[in-house]
């Protein structure tokens, strides 16, 4: 079997999802030495970007296994993702539109973490969690969260009944996005949604960096999904698309200072490599490259950009 890190030849790696071999990579993505929100010993390798043209998915191959991937998550950190409610707009995006939707009572939010959103969300809903690690889940269930589940893969056995099951940043992490798609499905009432946010592969910004993009450089992150993607898979599970908005995840928060940085940042990353691998020597973004060689083109974030999408889904009554 041929390397396919030394290759990335077209047609040698299969597509997680839909198993076509109708795929090409999309370029490197460099290694990286943080895991949910942890600074780790040593470098994880990045991998390459890949596409498939059968389904639209974007993918990272190869990919740590899942075992290591939970005990990595495992021992993630709980204070990893203390951004302030008032800056998160997919949690503003998703209560705008559950306001709107009389009928929803029960909310299970899956990668609920400590159950900041679900309480955001207000008393209004009975809130019910899935959560892989420990003390995030008992923070949840110390807010009220009933935490059902630690196992994404298990969802299926829950055996519930939700009228809207959410996954905000969370189809990213699996193995397979339309699996976990279908089982997001199963947990949802006949006539109830499925609420998604993630990366959309599909966004100008994206489509320029290619492998080098901050969101898939993010070790934990292993498949990209786009609106294309959502589109041809929902009839599949027994879903229709019902609404979508793409947004930012610094949308009307960024100043023009902001924009300015990370876009010129990234574009140095992508055109002209060897000057930001330079920058980073010279210290820009403050990483350790003593400690971690070989992270001089670790990419660096461009929030400013309408990189990310809402996607509801509805469950069809049959």
């Amino acid at each position: 079997m041929p390397d396919v890190l030394a290759t990335g030849v077209a047609g040698t790696v299969r597509c997680p999802s839909c198993a076509s071999w109708n795929t090409h990579s999309l370029g490197a993505i460099p290694p990286s030495n943080t895991f949910a929100g942890r600074l780790l010993k040593q470098k994880l390798p990045g991998g390459f970007l890949w596409q498939c043209s059968n389904c639209h998915l974007l993918f990272r191959h190869p990919r740590q296994s899942e075992a290591e991937l939970n005990r990595l998550y495992q021992s993630g950190d709980a204070e990893s993702w203390p951004t302030p409610v008032e800056q998160r707009t997919d949690w503003r995006l998703i209560r705008e539109w559950l306001k709107i939707k009389r009928e929803v009572k029960r909310v299970m939010d899956v990668g609920c973490f400590d159950g900041r959103l679900l309480e955001y969300l207000g008393v209004d809903y009975t809130w019910i969690g899935v959560e892989i690690h420990e003390e995030a889940a008992r923070r949840a269930r110390a807010r009220g969260v009933d935490v059902l589940s630690s196992d994404f893969a298990k969802l299926s056995e829950l055996n519930i009944d939700v009228d809207v099951a959410l996954a905000i940043d969370v189809i990213e992490h699996s193995f397979d996005p339309k699996i976990f798609l279908a089982s997001l499905a199963a947990c949802v009432r006949p006539g109830g949604y499925v609420l998604v946010t993630t990366g959309n592969t599909a966004a100008p910004s994206w489509r320029l960096m290619r492998g080098l993009y901050w969101y898939c450089h993010i070790a934990e992150h292993l498949s990209f999904i786009n609106p294309t993607w959502a589109e041809n898979v929902a009839p599949q599970l027994g879903l229709e698309v019902q609404y979508m908005r793409l947004f930012s995840h610094a949308e009307g928060r960024a100043s023009i200072k902001q924009r300015v940085y990370e876009t010129t940042a990234n574009l140095i990353l992508r055109f002209a490599p060897k000057v930001f691998a330079l920058l980073r020597r010279f210290g820009a973004g403050g990483i350790d490259l003593d400690r971690y060689p070989g992270l001089e083109l670790s990419p660096t974030y461009w929030m400013s950009a309408k990189d990310h999408m809402l996607v509801v889904f509805r469950k069809t009554d049959t």
